[in-house]
């Protein structure tokens, strides 16, 4: 199945997915600052993942609640990444994960907490 989908692709596409746009430079104080904020916003991204866990075993949530934590936990992973090297594949791989990220945020309010404010 799938060696029909890569077999259209051209020639040079995974080496250009390889292709890194960004590395961390430490001699260069903004990319130490790029690198430092990613690695707080990466922190930002797991402490929301804990906070949606803690409140789905106090509450007693549904399974969309692990998916959300996932993708909490995914993204952060991102940033963690990002705080390192930004290859062009990172750009897609985001973009899915905060998509992924936005589809379980409304079914579990949906669902869980239909009184909460989107």
């Amino acid at each position: 199945m799938w060696d029909a989908v890569f077999a259209d692709m051209p020639s040079g596409f995974w080496p250009a997915m390889r292709h890194v746009l960004w590395r961390v430079d430490y001699s260069d104080p903004l990319a130490m600052g790029y690198s430092i904020l990613n690695l707080i916003e990466a922190c930002f991204w797991f402490g929301i993942a804990g906070w949606v866990i803690q409140r789905h075993l106090r509450q007693s949530g549904g399974l969309w609640n692990y998916a959300y934590v996932v993708a909490f936990v995914v993204f952060g992973a991102t940033d963690l990444v990002e705080s390192q090297i930004v290859p062009v594949w990172l750009i897609p791989a985001k973009i899915l994960v905060l998509v992924g990220l936005l589809v379980c945020r409304a079914v579990v309010v949906r669902r869980y907490y239909p009184q909460a404010k989107m």
